[in-house]
């Protein structure tokens, strides 16, 4: 027997329960299927973990996402054979992309051994594993019962490890259904990581940023996952660095700290001779503009050795963790060289210029306090100012406006959720999940109106659980980031500005009603002087422990929003 285990006697399901428990998991997200009767039968024998059901499998894979993010740590999913993986396989792609550590269940069922058609199931001749094995790290089948315990502590070291990540296991049912079986009980954990990088490594990083007359420091979600937070910021103040963020991640630099520049993609284009890039996620742009920072010294620092040179290379790459090796970095700085006059010129330079774009947007919002349709940027500047400190955001946003959100490291300051993989149907399970890792936090979704519609039945799910999520409903009829993708494009759409099938009105939606039917009150928001009253009142619901939805219609912006064209048809003219 291991030294830390336990043995135990029971069922397939009853084994995997205990090892549950025994691996700190509180909630087992799920949708349940009728082949998996053995795990939900221990749900009555084996206490400590608590069931969490949604209503479709996209839901379960996302809810556990955002309850990974947003509690640093790993979560369980149960979805329904074959069938259900591949229909939550939009959301695991998610979790994949952005390094999620899940671990991922089903049952399955034998697909040849006395017939080839099998229901819900993987035909013969194929695995279940074929179904997810370009969105999981790693793999499982589990056709024994004695080794549940086993396998599943292998999966939660594997989705731990760095770089972290969602894995998977298909257990026979006979296995979960055996009894008697015996098992040994021992949670899994992570394989620690070198906490001293090599001296000299160091030394040529640190001389770099010190003499650079032009740097840049980007930044990525391996700065939240580590809990570097601190680290990231003695850094940027220790060598004066200017700072970007990838893809609408703002959750992992401070947004109203002076050097901070906005998403890499969008920062000047100047020659920088240093570009140290900090848990950087590159997201590919398919065509040679991926080679970047073209002429720069470029350092790469982060848990993912597939991003250290994955597109562009790098002159120095560590693989590590962040948190101890940017606390290793910032050891060799030398306080005198604070003086230094190119850093304290650069120091200068980006507080002025970090106020100038602050007020800029707070003033670019406030002149459209009176557009009726309310403009987005106004109802982002009123949430951010309304709504409560210490809120963590759930996004599923791209064209609004979590740029003027408070996100930030300090107590009081905004915490931010959201995927970065872009497959929608995302942020309610995701607030679900964030609101179960986070009961003490107010949680507010912010999602666009075609997100919803990926993931609606999740609000049935925030009412049994009693989770207060605030969810506010940016609705402006429009598939918005798609329609303005379809203008850049350009082509005839363009010309005649009519983009097909980007309007959804006709009927138009009632996010409030939808809401309803499901157990959560809310209302409308039509015109900029109810915005204020109406997220007060929202705040106050929240607080009182209730969830609560304002669909706020919101007026369209970029290419072709004065169009709500679309290809006419009906069945019976």
């Amino acid at each position: 027997m291991a030294q830390n285990g336990k043995s135990v006697v029971g069922t397939g399901g009853e084994l995997l329960m205990h090892q549950l428990v025994a691996q700190g998991v509180e909630y087992a997200f799920a949708n349940t299927g009728s082949a998996e009767a053995g795990f939900f039968d221990a749900f009555l024998t084996v206490p400590g973990v608590q069931p969490i059901l949604l209503l479709n499998e996209s839901l379960v894979l996302s809810a556990a996402d955002g309850y990974a993010r947003a509690a640093r740590k790993p979560s369980f999913v149960n979805v329904h054979l074959a069938a259900g993986t591949r229909q939550g396989s939009g959301q695991l792609y998610n979790a994949h992309f952005d390094g999620t550590p899940m671990v991922v269940t089903a049952a399955m069922r034998d697909n040849g051994s006395f017939g080839d058609h099998n229901t819900l199931g993987v035909s013969s001749g194929f695995a279940q594993m074929n179904a997810v094995q370009d969105v999981t790290k790693k793999r499982w089948e589990i056709r024994d019962a004695r080794g549940i315990p086993m396998a599943t502590r292998r999966a939660f070291n594997e989705a731990l490890t760095m770089p972290s990540g969602p894995v998977y296991m298909a257990f026979s049912g006979e296995a979960l259904d055996a009894e008697g079986v015996e098992g040994v009980i021992e949670p899994g954990q992570a394989l620690e990581t070198a906490l001293h990088p090599d001296a000299g490594t160091l030394a040529r990083m640190h001389d770099a940023l010190l003499y650079a007359d032009n740097p840049l420091l980007v930044v990525g979600p391996d700065i939240q996952n580590a809990g570097a937070q601190q680290e990231i910021l003695d850094l940027v103040d220790n060598y004066a660095l200017p700072v970007a963020v990838n893809f609408f991640d703002y959750g992992s630099f401070p947004r109203a700290h002076p050097n901070f520049l906005g998403m890499v993609d969008f920062v000047e284009r100047e020659p920088y001779d240093v570009v140290c890039c900090v848990g950087f996620r590159p997201n590919t742009r398919a065509n040679p503009t991926d080679d970047r920072f073209s002429g720069a010294f470029k350092i790469g620092m982060g848990h993912d050795p597939s991003m250290l040179g994955g597109s562009f290379n790098f002159d120095l790459g560590l693989w590590s963790n962040v948190k101890t090796s940017l606390a290793a970095l910032n050891a060799l700085w030398n306080p005198a060289d604070a003086n230094l006059q190119h850093l304290a010129k650069r120091r200068t330079d980006l507080a002025a210029k970090g106020e100038a774009r602050l007020a800029k947007q707070t003033d670019d919002a406030l002149k459209h306090s009176s557009d009726n349709p309310i403009h987005p940027n106004f109802l982002g500047n009123r949430m951010a100012e309304v709504l409560a400190p210490n809120t963590t955001m759930v996004s599923e946003n791209f064209n609004a406006a979590d740029h003027l959100m408070p996100f930030g490291f300090a107590k009081d300051d905004w915490r931010l959720v959201r995927t970065y993989g872009g497959s929608l149907g995302y942020g309610v399970g995701g607030a679900v999940g964030a609101q179960l890792a986070s009961p003490d936090r107010p949680v507010v979704l912010s999602i666009g109106d075609g997100s919803v519609m990926y993931s609606s039945s999740g609000f049935w799910s925030m009412a049994r659980y009693g989770l207060p999520v605030l969810t506010v409903v940016w609705n402006n009829m429009q598939y918005q980031t798609v329609r303005t993708n379809f203008a850049r494009w350009g082509g005839t759409m363009k010309e005649e500005n009519r983009y097909p099938e980007t309007y959804l009105g006709d009927p138009a939606i009632d996010f409030v009603l939808l809401a309803k039917a499901q157990g959560i009150e809310g209302q409308h928001v039509h015109s900029p002087d109810e915005l204020d009253d109406a997220l007060k009142r929202a705040r106050e619901v929240q607080a009182a422990g209730e969830p609560y939805l304002l669909d706020v219609h919101i007026t369209n912006v970029g290419a072709g929003a004065d169009q709500s064209w679309y290809k006419e048809f009906r069945l019976q003219s």
